[in-house]
């Protein structure tokens, strides 16, 4: 029997999969981790323990496609993996980051006309850098202690299709929540993108690093990083992760 997978949902659910069910499935998640580029701060990776949760949902501040609970070095930290392929080799980092601040703009002269930008700030959602900072302004409530505040609305930018986010009811996601609460205290945030190495590099020095939308609340890019879908590839050659390698292979020109 073979199992394949479409897309960064198909690539994703082999590699984590692959790397449990492997004999050294510890060390093989450290060596992936360590692959990370963090260039705001110094991280380093001696995993004791992990749990994964993919395509886990949190309500209105979205889906997170991989989130890595650990204990490294006796302490607990979560990280937030949000991954982006290209049908058509076009990808940029530098041309989503475009679309982010050209949204933005555009809402606002929208909305200063009276007009009607919802259409807009639905695509704005889908953005790499949005997906990003809402799942940092969630995890910076719940580091205060403030669930209370996850249901009953959390104020995001007036650009966002939903000014106030909240994390709703439902039961499954506020178990995650509970397991989040744990971690909460050191968390990073992931691009997984189909760019070149270098150009991530010089994004995330030259250009974000300097960054701060306004009237976007407690925008913090601190402890955020990325890594190339090269890099993952090259990790599962390296270590031999056949069945993820397939997946790759299926889903050639797209991740």
């Amino acid at each position: 029997m073979e199992i394949g997978g479409y897309s960064e949902r198909g690539v994703i659910n082999s590699l984590f999969y692959e790397i449990k069910h492997s004999q050294s499935n510890l060390k093989f998640l450290n060596e992936l981790l360590s692959h990370i580029s963090f260039p705001y701060r110094s991280i380093n990776f001696e995993i004791s323990d992990a749990r994964i949760l993919i395509e886990q949902s949190f309500s209105d501040f979205g889906d997170a496609d991989v989130v890595v609970l650990v204990e490294n070095k006796n302490r607990k930290q979560a990280m937030f993996i949000e991954a982006k392929v290209s049908a058509f080799k076009n990808w940029h980092i530098s041309r989503e980051f475009e679309k982010f601040t050209e949204a933005i703009e555009k809402i606002r002269e929208i909305t200063e006309r009276n007009g009607d930008a919802q259409e807009i700030k639905r695509k704005l959602t889908s953005n790499l850098f949005m997906q990003l900072y809402s799942k940092t302004r969630m995890m910076k409530t719940l580091q205060k202690g403030d669930v209370t505040q996850l249901h009953g609305g959390v104020q995001f930018p007036k650009v966002s299709s939903k000014e106030y986010r909240k994390i709703g009811n439902n039961e499954v996601v506020l178990k995650a929540v509970g397991q989040l609460k744990l971690y909460c205290k050191d968390t990073f945030f992931v691009a997984l993108v189909p760019e070149d190495i270098s150009r991530l590099r010089q994004f995330y020095q030259h250009t974000l690093s300097d960054y701060s939308p306004k009237g976007f609340q407690e925008w913090d890019v601190r402890s955020w990083g990325y890594i190339s879908w090269a890099e993952v590839e090259d990790f599962c050659e390296r270590y031999s992760l056949k069945e993820t390698l397939k997946v790759f292979e299926f889903n050639k020109g797209e991740v």
